[in-house]
């Protein structure tokens, strides 16, 4: 007890309470923010969820993947497809997911101008299912709702101690994926 009557001992207890409720306050605080925008990553608004277009847009990408080998050549690009394509496969985050998209998105990318290249005339199925690819992909740049609240997420993390206490607790950034990040 008579440590606690010394005042410099008595204003480590006050700052250290202070970090304590900065840190665990504020990071229970940015745990339920960024628990809300993966809701919406997941579940979206009206049934349309970035989640979705994401599965979708790997459906389009392993028939894609899938025509390519029919129609040989591009061998390498076809590995970097296929690569990218199981990255999204095995995908559990929105991070892991944003990052693989891209790459994703950028092999097939790769692909259809090496096939394009190669082949004078591609089969129908592949001019249908890079159709639908561009298209997921455009429904993930263009979906408001949830760059909406990732956007609100992310501003908190701008605050210097807000951010230092979210790198702390594992609360990153979450990732947007419309056009004008």
């Amino acid at each position: 007890m008579k440590r606690l009557k010394k005042r410099s001992t008595a204003a480590l207890v006050l700052v250290l309470a202070a970090v304590l409720s900065v840190f665990g306050g504020g990071g229970w605080k940015l745990r339920q923010e960024r628990a809300a925008a993966e809701t919406v990553f997941y579940e979206g608004s009206a049934g349309f969820s970035v989640y979705n277009d994401l599965l979708e847009l790997r459906e389009a990408g392993y028939n894609l993947l899938r025509i390519s080998e029919s129609v040989g050549g591009a061998d390498e690009e076809q590995r970097a497809a296929a690569s990218a394509w199981a990255r999204l496969d095995e995908a559990k985050t929105p991070e892991a997911y944003a990052a693989a998209y891209q790459e994703l998105s950028q092999a097939v990318a790769a692909l259809d101008n090496a096939l394009t290249v190669e082949n004078a005339a591609l089969p129908d199925g592949w001019t249908r299912q890079l159709r639908s690819f561009d298209e997921y992909a455009s429904h993930l740049r263009f979906d408001s709702y949830y760059d909406e609240k990732t956007a609100a997420y992310n501003r908190l993390l701008d605050d210097p101690l807000t951010g230092l206490v979210g790198r702390l607790t594992g609360c990153g950034e979450m990732p947007r994926f419309s056009e004008g990040r």
